[in-house]
């Protein structure tokens, strides 16, 4: 199987050696063109200033002269160009530089004086001297300096090609091994960072945030499973050696003993009920009853219901509730949210802790915050306290610490309304929840 590196070695090649041979033909053509065309300039220069040589002769005597012609023949005998001078009837004057065989490229220059034609004056190029051989010699040269430099580019491109292919396919190669590590069950690997800003990059780090992603969900998914069956087995076991001790006549089966083993069953069905909402919130599949809501209206009524067991456990509870904060949502899950993170809140406090609650409208949204004066989440918790099963203090019994499932119940709840929740925290001064909800206004 060809490797990715030489696919992509093999196509920068062939775009750079078509580049550099299109690049080459083009410029020897135009090369080859300008200096013909400066050749023919320079010939034209020449025959007018050869025949202007001519004129100057005719103009001392007024007649074809041949004593007078002696600096053509001078001209001829440097230049190796035969001259061959006609009059006005085209009769051959004088002939300079050898037999008119083996000569090419001839040139009629028609001659005046004082506005009459005197006469033609043909110029001819000896081939071995002509300026088509010069024109030769300098193509030859060009076409080989250009073939050499054409040659060294095509090398050069065949290395930057393949140190360029093998660089930029290197992090692929890495991520590659990586992700079959990764399928082997190893989500501990990670690739280097290539540096820069590109996409490869990018992909990088995309991919080791998703190794990370999937090292913390599986961890998730360990502490999961332990925390299942741990929760589980404390209920059945109490229920087994309750149930047991009734058969073998060792437990009476009191009315104060069935209470007992009626709590475990409750505790049980309790974690079962928080495991299914808990599949529902993240499945998608939760089920919402939205009508209009007056958000202080019903944290009123939570807090009347919970009254009595913050009587119970000497909470002081505060309250600013604004008015007209209606919401559209589901009443009873929302009731729900109020609840849970109130029942958090009393589970953090001490004897005569204070619990504050207000809803307040800002804008489009209305908020609901909730603070206590509690222990506190230590700030490395902070990100996972919406993770399932989560507890920050393992001291925490379950008869106060609940199932671990109720936040990630909350959050499933209030991303379900198309809402947000923060929370902010900090060890021996509390915790403070905010809820924002988008805001409506209800027709009267």
């Amino acid at each position: 199987m060809r490797k990715i590196w030489v696919k992509l070695a093999l196509v920068l090649m062939a775009v750079g050696t078509l580049a550099i041979m299109l690049t080459t033909f083009l410029s020897m053509k135009e090369m080859d063109y300008h200096f013909t065309m400066y050749l023919d300039e320079v010939r034209n220069q020449q025959d007018q200033k050869i025949s202007q040589l001519a004129i100057q002769a005719y103009e001392q005597t007024g007649s074809w002269d041949k004593n007078s012609l002696d600096k053509m023949k001078a001209v001829s005998s440097v230049l190796g160009i035969r001259f061959t001078l006609f009059d006005a009837q085209y009769k051959q004057v004088l002939s300079w530089g050898g037999d008119a065989e083996n000569r090419s490229m001839a040139d009629d220059i028609p001659l005046e004086f004082n506005g009459r034609e005197i006469g033609y004056l043909s110029i001819a190029y000896h081939d071995e001297n002509s300026y088509q051989s010069m024109e030769n010699h300098f193509q030859l040269a060009h076409t080989n300096a250009m073939q050499w430099t054409m040659f060294a580019l095509i090398l050069l491109v065949i290395l930057m090609s393949v140190l360029l292919a093998r660089t930029l396919v290197k992090p692929l190669v890495q991520i590659s091994a990586a992700a079959k590590k990764v399928a082997k069950g190893n989500l501990s690997v990670r690739v280097a960072e290539p540096g820069g800003h590109d996409e490869i990059a990018s992909l990088v780090d995309t991919f080791n945030n998703l190794v990370h992603s999937l090292q913390h969900q599986e961890e998730l998914r360990k502490r999961l499973t332990s925390d299942i069956a741990h929760e589980l087995r404390t209920p059945l076991n109490t229920l087994l050696a309750q149930v047991e001790g009734m058969i073998d006549g060792i437990w009476e089966a009191s009315p104060e003993h069935l209470e007992s083993t009626r709590g475990e069953v409750l505790r049980l069905s309790r974690l079962v009920r928080d495991l299914d909402q808990v599949i529902q919130v993240e499945s998608g599949a939760l089920r919402m009853n939205r009508e209009k809501i007056d958000l202080s209206g019903l944290a009123g009524q939570v807090l009347d219901a919970m009254s009595a067991a913050f009587i119970r456990d000497h909470i002081q509870i505060e309250k600013e509730l604004a008015a007209d904060a209606w919401v559209m949502g589901d009443p009873e899950r929302l009731a729900q949210v109020m609840t849970n993170l109130l029942n958090n809140a009393s589970k953090h406090l001490e004897a005569n802790g204070k619990i504050a609650v207000m809803v307040k409208l800002s804008g489009d949204r209305v908020q609901l915050h909730i603070e206590d004066n509690g222990a506190g989440i230590p700030k490395e918790d902070l990100p996972f306290v919406f993770d399932r099963f989560y507890r920050g203090d393992r001291s925490r019994t379950r008869e106060r610490g609940g199932s671990g499932l109720g936040l990630t119940v909350v959050k499933g709840i209030v991303d379900a309304h198309g809402g947000q929740i923060d929370i902010e925290s900090e060890v021996g001064r509390g915790t403070a929840v905010s809820v924002t909800l988008p805001a409506i206004r209800p027709r009267h």
